[in-house]
Formats: structure tokens, C-alpha cells, sequence
């Protein structure tokens, strides 16, 4: 991964796309009452945000790459799906409408970036070793160099738990308006939305 400065250039040009459709989420269902919540993301880190820095939505591209992620579902050596035993959990479908999602699953950006596919779903160096030492992962410098550019509301990257899927890691600091993230639930009982704030820039009007 190239260093921090090196990625805020190559993100002046990064080819961000639109995005639109539906990614899953898995939450604790305690966490019920705030379902797209970051805070979480926040106080303990991903892997494309370090502890106490900016939140991440993590979601992924389906109902099983999203439990694979939470380590809800895992696969054994002998490549069977077994389920986890576990507090209940609440799958989450969300609609998106994004602008700007940058797209790390075609591995042509990567380049630009210093960094490939191994690494991007590289469990080594740990987060939570690194983390404890007040260092960060490479995924992560990449997650806040796109959080400080302001030009990425999103990243599209390959999965770490599931390799034919994909995660899509939010921004929600860094959404235009007309960008937005809603929960589908026609019973109504479950309901969040996020919705971007942020001016679009002149020239994308």
C-alpha cells in the first residue's frame, strides 16, 4: 500500500461509479432500536477503519457473505457452511443510491493504489495487534485516505470470508445529498435511513 499522501493523489482521480441496489448487514438484534448505527465501527475498528477514527457501514453483497463476515456462518476444512452458536442477529436488507463508490474488486485501480487483492483480504498483519499499538493495518490507511479525500462515499471490496462475494463499505460522513441507505421492512417495524448532506460539487451537477 502506498503511503498515505501517495493515496490522497491517486484518489484526485479515482473512477468512482454509481451504485444501486441491495447489500445485507448483520447486527446483534439488541441492537434493534439503531440499525445503522456506526458507533460500533467506531470504538472498535474494521478492517478499513482503525478504533476511535470515522465510522464504516460494513455490508456486503449478500445474506451469506454478510454472516460468513460476522463469523456467524463459517466454512470447515472440509468445506461444508456450519451456523455458530450465538446471540440472535438481525439481517438487515438495505437499498443503496450511491454516486461515488470506488470499486477494488477490479484489481486495475489497485494498482494505483500499491496494493492487490491478497492484500485487501489479508488477515496478517492483525488489526487488533497493530491496533493495540496505536499503528494501522494498509486496509485501513486505504479506508481513511478515502474518508479524508471526500471524493468516495463508498468502497466495493472483495470479500475476506467469502471469496465469490463482495462487501461494500460505506462512508456516512462522506455522502452527497440525493446519496442514501434505507432499510427495506414493508411491515414498518424496522426503520433507518441515511441520506447524504453533503453540497454535490459544481461540475457534477
Amino acid at each position: 500500500m502506498h503511503s498515505t499522501e501517495r493515496l490522497l493523489r491517486a484518489l484526485e482521480n479515482a473512477p468512482v461509479e454509481p451504485f444501486s441496489g441491495f447489500v445485507y448487514r448483520v447486527i446483534a438484534d439488541r441492537h434493534r432500536e439503531s440499525p445503522l448505527s456506526s458507533i460500533g465501527s467506531v470504538r472498535s475498528g474494521g478492517r478499513y477503519n482503525a478504533p476511535n477514527t470515522f465510522p464504516v457501514l460494513y455490508c456486503a453483497d449478500s445474506q451469506m457473505t454478510a454472516l460468513l463476515e460476522v463469523e456467524a456462518l463459517f466454512t470447515t476444512a472440509d468445506g461444508q457452511l456450519r451456523g455458530a452458536a450465538r446471540d440472535p442477529d438481525l439481517v438487515l436488507s438495505l437499498q443503496c443510491e450511491l454516486t461515488r463508490v470506488l470499486d477494488l474488486t477490479d484489481e486495475h485501480f489497485c494498482h494505483e493504489l500499491g496494493t492487490k487483492h491478497d492484500e485487501l483480504i489479508s488477515f496478517s498483519p492483525s488489526r487488533f495487534i497493530l491496533n493495540a499499538r496505536g499503528e494501522q493495518t494498509p486496509t485501513q490507511k486505504l479506508g481513511a485516505a478515502c474518508s479524508f479525500s471526500g471524493s468516495v462515499s463508498a468502497l466495493k471490496v472483495p470479500s475476506a470470508a467469502n471469496k465469490d462475494g463482495f462487501c461494500l463499505d460505506v462512508l456516512p460522513d462522506s455522502l452527497l445529498v440525493g446519496e442514501h441507505i434505507t432499510i427495506l421492512d414493508d411491515s414498518g417495524r424496522i426503520r433507518g435511513q441515511i441520506s447524504g448532506i453533503i453540497p454535490v460539487p459544481q461540475e457534477r451537477r
